[in-house]
């Protein structure tokens, strides 16, 4: 079957790393992808003899890594100092386990977050954001800046687009020059009533040559969102053309859960590659 060819599962609900390793190897996967907000994925409870035996296991195995950082509680616009700086030594703990399990180049997807919104009274949304614009945009781009840094040249730091705003994307193209990476959720282009956010959708179309990382799953409109490929809304036929045009083969991550569901949607995927004739 046609499969992506640097493909991972979104491991989540895995008893152990070194289960996630033997299970991808054994199924049809080339790397895997923790979330490093599983608490038991968090840097602080890997060793450093854990992380060399994941490196040897992953190496003689011939499975890859990528990694996604804890997106929950967490937001690189934070400008309380001391929440900050911790935002700040987590993430980059993160890149750390990062560069000493892979064996090769590897990368860490990352949120935004979001700054705080204060609407007024009568149903005024405010202009909160307008005000702050510029402290918050400084905040986002020195957090960014700071953790491209702190990885190069082995890991590399990837975007996700979920809750973009013009204030994001601003800074994004400010930062791509600078090694900052994208990572396309196809179906977190979908806003309500499922339509297309053309502003975000037009921004991956423009920075097309710096996809390092695709999120696949599906969306149910009763069930939401990482739903089995084929089982929701999702035109998936406009995006793997797309994909199929790349320059560059970025790293398919598929986000459903828990793994035997990912491994069937890896194989809708596969399907829909042999009918289209496409490579990935």
């Amino acid at each position: 079957m046609r499969f992506p060819n640097s493909r991972a599962y979104h491991v989540i609900y895995d008893d152990s790393l070194t289960d996630a390793v033997k299970y991808a190897a054994e199924n049809d996967w080339t790397s895997i992808v923790p979330d490093i907000g599983v608490p038991a994925f968090s840097p602080e409870r890997i060793s450093s003899e854990e992380r060399t035996k994941l490196r040897e296991l992953s190496r003689d195995l011939s499975i890859g890594w990528g990694f996604h950082a804890a997106g929950d509680n967490v937001s690189l616009f934070s400008t309380y100092p001391p929440i900050r700086a911790g935002i700040m030594q987590y993430f980059k703990q993160t890149i750390n386990l990062a560069r000493e399990i892979s064996t090769g180049p590897t990368n860490v997807v990352v949120h935004t977050g979001a700054p705080p919104k204060f609407k007024q009274a009568r149903g005024k949304l405010g202009n909160f954001s307008v005000i702050h614009r510029d402290t918050y945009a400084q905040t986002f781009r020195e957090n960014l800046t700071e953790l491209i840094e702190h990885a190069f040249p082995h890991v590399k730091i990837v975007l996700e687009n979920t809750g973009w705003t013009p204030l994001i994307r601003d800074v994004v193209k400010q930062l791509l020059p600078t090694g900052l990476k994208l990572c396309l959720d196809i179906p977190k282009l979908y806003g309500p009533g499922f339509k297309i956010i053309e502003e975000d959708w037009n921004f991956i179309q423009e920075h097309k040559g710096v996809i390092e990382v695709v999120h696949i799953h599906d969306i149910d409109p009763t069930l939401g969102s990482h739903q089995v490929v084929g089982e929701g809304v999702v035109d998936f036929e406009r995006y793997l053309r797309f994909l199929g045009g790349l320059p560059n083969k970025p790293h398919y991550v598929f986000e459903v859960r828990p793994r035997e569901a990912a491994h069937e949607s890896l194989l809708s995927i596969g399907r829909l590659l042999e009918v289209l004739n496409l490579d990935l």
